[in-house]
This record gives structure tokens, C-alpha cells and sequence, in this order.
């Protein structure tokens, strides 16, 4: 079998360059996304958005747990329950445990298997480093097992996942371009329908996680209730800000808003209430920087004992470093992002590579007459664009 016709230009082929991808992975989960319940959660419940519906329902719960077999029945229960309640991060805590014991077991399908669906949930909840490294990491061992359908899958995902990245910027840009267009209108006392509009671009850029646009997109109502003499309104819609800036450790942006608050509107009670739910919303924020730099620590010792060769050793730190950044919120990996700009830019090569992947996956499917492999892969090339 010529396996080099089956490996694009960038795939990782060897252990050193997937050890520098994974090392690359454990640099991003510094900012992994997770959902658990944290201090302040009724607080900060309205900026906890999952990805959407569609997204999240791409994944067979039932047909991925099957195809790992696990012999713990209790341990499939559990995590079958888990991704049934779209309960991700502590589903891939478990997940990681059983890739860990097919490790120690050598049993390179069911770790493959396990990597591929951990990289297809990162691809749910927007985690795209993440499932990077998941599915380079099933693609290697797929190919190292002779495994040409397993490969193909590997692959699918991949151009899967860049699908994902192109649409994610687009979404961006969209938002980016709504925003600026009721800004314009509003400057220009062009009323009609830029509420609504604003409206749709908080909403966006919370679904897809872009919570520093939001909270511009907020500001942004805000100038429109005061052209329209709404200062009630307008109030709120700086608060609503604020707390977005507070929950990604943006206190800058938070003093400046609310120092622009009407302090004759608002009683010193309600004043207070406001600054010690911000404070609330900065301080889980610090909580989850402090879990982030443990579990930083746990990926360390990992690649440490993974490098002196004791191998089980490496990878209960791995599984310790998921458990750590389970008790993190989402706003602590998306509270900085890329400019729209360069999101947009970048995404012209995510085409480019959703391409290369497909075609791979589409060319071991024909050769092994897994047809419909073939034709979801074909499915999928018409999404890009």
C-alpha cells in the first residue's frame, strides 16, 4: 500500500512532528471552552451560549459510543448520559480516561475511535485546536495500523473541522459588517430597524463566542437610545456591556462604562448591586485563570513523564489537566480573538485545506467502495466556500 498518496503536504506523519502538535494543543487548552457551573452563574447564565442546535445534533451519541465498545458498561452509561446532556467537557474528561487505558492496553483502534470523537465534539463546541490535534492524532494512528477507513474518517473530519472555520469567520464578518451598518445609520439618524439589527448581532457573536463584539454590538444600542432620548434604555444597554467586559477580565472597558452611567437616574442601592455583580463576574473570571494555569501545570508534567517513557504516568496528568479546565467557564477561552480581519483571511486557506482533506477521504472511500463515505464527503465539498 503507497500510503504517501493518502497524506497531504501538512499532515502530521511522524511521532516528534505529532508530539509538537499536541504540545501545540495543550498551548490552546489554556483557553479550552467548558459550561460548568461557577460562581455567579445567574449572573452570567445569558453569556453561556453552546454553539447552536443544528451544530451540537450533527452527533450520533449512540453510533460513536458503540463503535468504542467499551466493556465498562457503567463507564459507557455515564458517558452516553454526559453527551446526551450536552455535557462536553466532563464527557472528555472520561473519554480521555478511556484513550488512556487504550493506551496502556495497546489497543490502537479504540484509541483511534476515542480521538476521532473527541475531535468531532471540539468541532461542536468550537474548540478547532483542539480537535486539530484530536484528529491528527486518530489520523496517525490510523495510518500507523494500516486502517485505510479509519484514515478516511480522520480525514473527513478534518475537512469538516476547516468547513467549521470558514463558517465561524464568515458569521464573524457578517456581524462585523451588520454592526458597522447600523452604526452608520444611527450617525446619520436612520432609525428604523437598527434596534432589531443590533438585536441579531448580540446574539450572533454570543453564539459564536465573540464576547468582546457583543459587548460593542451593546454599546452600539446604547448611542441609539440616547439619539433617541431613551435613557433608561440606554443605561441598561452600557450595563449589559459591562458585564460582558467583567466576565473576560475587561475592567478597563468596565470602569469606563460605568462612569458614563447617569448617577442622578440610578440609586446608590442599585449602583452598588451593579458593581458587586460586575466585581462577581471579574472575580470568576480570576477563578478561571488560576484553574487554567493548574491545569497549564498538569500538561507539563504530562509531556515530562511522557518524554522519560512512563507512559501511565503521563497520561493521568492529561486526564488531570481535562478535570482542572472542566471547572472553567467559556469566556475564558474566548475572551480574546483575532480581528475580524485576519478571522476572515485566515479562513481563505481553511477552504483550501477542507478541500484536501475531502478529496483524500473521497479518494480512499471510492478505492474501498465505502460509498457512502463518498457521498457524505461530496456533501460536505459544497459546503465550502
Amino acid at each position: 500500500m503507497k500510503w504517501r498518496q493518502y497524506i497531504p503536504d501538512h499532515a502530521i506523519t511522524t511521532v516528534p512532528i505529532l508530539a509538537l502538535m499536541i504540545a501545540a494543543h495543550f498551548y490552546l487548552l489554556r483557553d479550552e471552552p467548558n459550561d460548568a457551573i461557577e460562581p455567579g452563574a445567574s449572573e452570567i447564565a445569558a453569556y453561556d451560549r453552546s454553539y447552536g442546535p443544528d451544530d451540537e445534533t450533527r452527533l450520533d451519541v449512540d453510533h460513536e459510543l458503540n463503535k468504542l465498545a467499551l466493556e465498562d458498561a457503567s463507564r459507557d452509561q455515564q458517558i452516553r448520559y454526559l453527551l446526551e446532556q450536552k455535557d462536553y467537557k466532563r464527557a472528555r474528561t472520561l473519554l480521555l480516561e478511556v484513550a488512556g487505558d487504550s493506551v496502556m492496553q495497546d489497543d490502537q483502534a479504540r484509541l483511534s475511535n476515542t480521538m476521532m470523537l473527541l475531535g468531532e465534539i471540539a468541532i461542536n463546541q468550537q474548540e478547532l485546536g483542539a480537535a486539530e490535534v484530536y484528529l491528527q492524532e486518530a489520523l496517525y494512528l490510523t495510518m500507523s495500523s494500516n486502517d485505510l477507513v479509519g484514515t478516511a474518517s480522520s480525514y473527513q473530519l478534518l475537512g469538516q473541522l476547516n468547513i467549521r472555520a470558514r463558517e465561524l469567520a464568515r458569521r464573524a464578518s457578517n456581524t462585523y459588517d451588520d454592526l458597522w451598518q447600523a452604526r452608520s445609520l444611527t450617525s446619520r439618524g436612520l432609525y428604523q430597524g437598527v434596534s432589531e439589527s443590533l438585536n441579531r448581532v448580540i446574539s450572533e457573536n454570543l453564539e459564536i463566542r465573540r464576547y468582546g463584539a457583543a459587548a460593542d454590538a451593546w454599546e452600539a444600542m446604547a448611542a441609539l437610545h440616547d439619539r433617541q432620548y431613551a435613557p433608561y434604555q440606554a443605561q441598561q444597554a452600557r450595563i449589559e456591556a459591562a458585564r460582558l467586559f467583567a466576565s473576560t477580565g475587561q475592567m478597563t472597558h468596565v470602569r469606563r462604562l460605568l462612569g458614563s452611567l447617569d448617577r442622578e437616574s440610578i440609586s446608590d442601592t442599585e449602583m452598588a448591586g451593579i458593581e458587586a455583580e460586575v466585581s462577581r463576574l471579574f472575580e470568576s473570571h480570576q477563578q478561571d485563570l488560576i484553574q487554567t494555569s493548574q491545569a497549564r501545570d498538569y500538561q507539563m508534567l504530562y509531556f515530562n513523564y511522557l518524554r522519560k517513557g512512563e507512559t501511565e504516568r503521563a497520561w493521568e496528568f492529561r486526564v488531570k489537566a481535562s478535570e482542572t479546565l472542566a471547572g472553567t467557564s467559556d469566556r475564558s477561552m474566548f475572551q480574546r480573538q483575532a480581528d475580524v480581519i485576519a478571522v476572515l483571511y485566515n479562513s481563505n486557506f481553511a477552504m483550501d485545506r477542507a478541500r484536501q482533506f475531502l478529496d483524500k477521504a473521497g479518494t480512499i472511500y471510492n478505492d474501498k467502495g465505502v460509498f457512502e463515505g463518498l457521498e457524505q464527503t461530496q456533501k460536505m465539498e459544497a459546503l465550502i466556500y
